[in-house]
């Protein structure tokens, strides 16, 4: 890929999120001309660019968006929740095409079929004809006049809506069904299934790409089947045809029999599929079959994920597929369990190669490594001193000087570094405004997004993990956080419900805040949820606080939903939330009032570079915990704890803790050394306070982990290693994988 076509892949990508983003302020006010002249600047540079490279359908499709936002700006046209819709429609297939184009340098086959949809559909929404101006056959629709005599003699004399629809490639990963569509089209008077091109070689057949195309006639109006095929308008394009009457006397036939379709929920064909790879993948076989088949699994995976519209959750298949092949395989099956293929699609594209960072922060960088260069300088100067023999007491002065100095320049080089990651939060909100407006359409409940806290700065390891987590939330909020508008009107509340997602730092960390003024949760029918679906029993919940009943929300599989939705109710959203922050070093914390709302609160550490350790010593070797896990240290008497057979627990703060031990949970031999007391550590556990007996307590530690390779990735009670700086190895633990 040249530097040009390089620039011009990252270039669109910001030009379709600048339009996208204008065009969602645009439908909330259709008055606000700033909005306007954003979009319109935006597909303006796009068709510019899409032209320069001789992309003539990428150039004519945004060029019909151009033409709609022109009519809006001059008042021939409103904006309309239909326009809008078609016009995201564009933005995410010219999204697509960029992704596509940084892979394989082409727009894809049915690209000048898709682009014309695309201006039939934007016609249509501003009230105009799709059909030719001159009153022959539409463009598009020469089909229909090739078509032969006796076909034509079904529909001879009749004025019908011809219908071309080209399913996309990948539509059974969406859960469409492109001929069980075609068999409820009403008064169907002919359908003819084409191959959409050339047919490879049997060996290369794909059998999950669609490589079919239909041409249909039918004499419903074209309202009716615009509703018929509004799951894929990017894929159809209707027109109004007259078909003549033949010079000879044919009479029709009848139309045919409506098929009874097959129901088919569109997330059972994308869950059935990642099931099946996660089978293929454990089959027995030798390493060589296994990696191949790795491969093939994961390009499969990959591809269900990306048309479902579930790209977020691809950050956490690839951390499963550096580990070994069980933890792939249970991720794969998380991944079945996980949203439905409904959920509103997000433009995401691959993780950029390209990193953009202020010139200030590059200049601050060149800075301090021209300090450390002469810095470095007084090293020969004192290796020379030393030669000669110089009084040790100067020496020693001068060595400890020049690692004063240098030791400095570390650290602020060090901190530096780490600034270049450092990227705003509004590249995980920016997706959020899109999927709050597609869901809330959906359910019917007007909805007001409040975003604040954007320029809020986190290390882009950080961001990678907070998108997932951040989607789970709001899409929870709209499904079952907020209320209808009828029960909130009846509740003396404001028909639109908000949503706020705020951002700020504390403490060395990012917190966001996602939060709305819906129904809240019920911390009652928590316990009952948790009671019967077995995490415990009756008497244990009766005993938790209203805080410790809320937290039951992150135990896989629990589920206060009353149905299984598209959007929610299979118990694996929230415990997808804590396992993802969790697994970056932070906390989940959650409050809610019935009837006044719910808040959310994620606290994650500023850098996953640098971790910050609490560390302990045990059987001679140290170990660490993350410092936001830990919650206090305390020298506990031999009579505080108690002993119910095998189980140990100690009282803190008026509250019966489990009491566990650090050498048994590492196999470790037992200490049998005489002492006063135990070295307790306390540490929260997704809301569960858990008291650790440890060999001794150590100092605090900002070390750099190495994640666990080889044979050593399969011990997953270990987060990593470090060494620290008096060359000592630490193990950094991780406790809920221990316990």
């Amino acid at each position: 890929m040249s530097a040009l076509f390089e620039q011009f892949v990252l270039e669109s990508r910001e030009l379709l999120e600048a339009a996208g983003a204008a065009l969602l302020r645009l439908e909330r006010d259709p008055a606000d001309k700033a909005a306007v002249n954003d979009l319109f600047r935006a597909l303006h540079t796009l068709k510019g660019a899409t032209g320069l490279f001789d992309m003539a359908p990428f150039t004519r499709m945004v060029h019909a968006g151009e033409d709609a936002l022109m009519a809006v700006r001059d008042g021939r046209a409103a904006m309309t929740g239909d326009l809008a819709d078609r016009l995201l429609e564009l933005l995410d297939t010219g999204a697509a095409w960029v992704d596509g184009l940084e892979l394989s340098q082409s727009l894809p086959d049915d690209a000048d079929a898709r682009a014309r949809a695309q201006e039939v559909g934007l016609r249509a929404a501003l009230g105009g004809p799709a059909e030719a101006a001159d009153g022959g056959t539409p463009a598009g629709f020469a089909w229909v006049d090739e078509l032969p005599e006796a076909d034509r003699a079904k529909a001879a004399g009749r004025t019908v809506t011809a219908i071309a629809y080209d399913p996309a490639e990948d539509c059974f990963f969406a859960g469409d069904d492109p001929l069980d569509l075609c068999r409820r089209i009403p008064d169907l008077l002919l359908l003819r299934i084409e191959s959409a091109g050339a047919w490879p070689p049997l060996t290369d057949l794909d059998p999950y790409r669609c490589a079919l195309r239909f041409r249909a006639l039918s004499g419903a109006p074209k309202d009716e089947l615009t509703r018929l095929f509004r799951g894929v308008p990017d894929q159809v394009a209707l027109a109004t045809v007259a078909i003549p009457s033949p010079t000879a006397e044919t009479a029709p036939p009848a139309a045919p029999a409506s098929l009874a379709p097959a129901s088919l929920a569109p997330a059972s064909l994308a869950t059935a599929l990642l099931r099946e790879q996660a089978r293929i993948l454990g089959l027995p076989g030798s390493d060589e079959e296994t990696a191949s088949r790795r491969a093939a699994v994961l390009r499969a995976a990959r591809n269900i994920l990306a048309a479902e519209g579930r790209n977020t959750e691809g950050a956490a298949l690839d951390r499963a597929a550096e580990g070994p092949t069980p933890a792939l395989i249970r991720c794969l099956e998380s991944l079945a369990d996980g949203p439905a293929a409904a959920t509103p699609a997000i433009p995401a594209g691959p993780a950029r190669r390209a990193l953009r960072v202020d010139a200030e922060r590059m200049d601050r960088l060149m800075a301090l490594v021209a300090e450390l260069v002469v810095a470095k300088g007084s090293l020969p100067y004192l290796a020379r001193e030393a030669q000669e023999g110089r009084s040790a007491d100067v020496l020693a002065q001068g060595i400890k000087e020049a690692h004063g100095r240098i030791d400095s320049i570390v650290g602020d080089l060090q901190d530096a570094v780490l600034r270049l990651r450092l990227l705003p939060l509004t590249r995980v909100f920016d997706p959020l405004p899109r999927l709050v407006r597609d869901t809330a359409r959906r359910l019917g409940k007007p909805v007001e997004l409040h975003l604040s806290g954007g320029e809020t700065e986190a290390d882009k390891d950080i961001l990678d993990i907070l998108g997932e987590p951040l989607l789970h939330l709001v899409r929870n909020a709209l499904d079952h956080g907020v209320e209808p508008p009828e029960r909130r009107r009846a509740a003396g509340k404001p028909e639109v419900a908000a949503i706020r997602v705020q951002a700020f730092q504390d403490s060395g960390g990012v917190v966001v805040e996602v939060s709305d003024d819906g129904a809240g949760i019920d911390a009652e029918a928590v316990r009952r949820k948790a009671v019967a679906a077995g995490a415990l029993t009756a008497e244990q919940a009766a005993a938790l606080t209203e805080s410790e009943a809320l937290r039951l929300i992150f135990l896989p599989g629990l589920s206060t939903s009353v149905t299984v939705s598209d959007l929610s109710g299979r118990g694996v959203g929230m415990d997808a939330v804590r396992g993802a922050v969790e697994q970056a070093g932070g906390r989940v914390e959650v409050a809610s009032t019935p009837g006044v709302g719910t808040r959310f609160r994620l606290v994650l550490p500023l850098t996953m570079m640098v971790t910050r350790l609490v560390t302990v010593e045990t059987a001679g070797a140290l170990y660490g915990f993350p410092v936001t896990l830990v919650t206090g240290m305390q020298r506990v008497p031999h009579g505080a704890i108690r002993r119910m057979k095998h189980a140990e627990s100690v009282v803190v703060q008026d509250a019966v803790v489990p009491l566990l031990r650090l050498r048994r949970l590492l196999n470790l031999p037992e200490d049998e050394r005489e002492r006063r007391g135990e070295a307790v550590l306390l540490v929260d556990l997704g809301g569960q306070p858990v008291a650790l007996v440890v060999d001794a307590f150590r100092e605090r530690a900002e070390v750099v982990l190495k994640p666990m390779t080889g044979l050593l990735a399969r011990l997953r009670g270990y987060a990593g290693t470090a060494v620290l700086g008096d060359g000592r190895l630490l193990l950094a633990l991780n406790l809920r994988e221990l316990l």
